[in-house]
């Protein structure tokens, strides 16, 4: 059973010094990787509730569910990262 996407990278914990510094050095390798390959790459960042969360109350409706698929990165606690490839836009001449 298939629980993450292919371009699912690591999870992030905010707090977590080496987490951080990880996300910073990948950053920095894919912006080199991307200077010699013709596919550019960014790293994406998705906000991660988790439990118990202080901030889950801006993003709560009248429904019990959670109907948000994620949060600003300033209110997780933890950031999921992902690799996406850039799409090709092909220019009108």
């Amino acid at each position: 059973m298939k629980t993450r996407t292919n371009r699912y990278i690591m999870t992030v914990n905010k707090g977590n010094d080496l987490e951080e510094h990880a996300l910073i050095r990948f950053r920095k390798m894919i912006s080199f990787l991307n200077l010699h390959v013709d596919q550019k790459f960014y790293v994406k960042c998705h906000g991660r509730f988790g439990k118990n969360n202080p901030n889950a109350y801006k993003y709560k409706t009248g429904d019990l569910r959670r109907p948000w698929s994620e949060c600003r990165l300033e209110d997780a606690p933890r950031l999921d990262v992902y690799l996406q490839p850039y799409k090709n836009k092909k220019m009108a001449s």
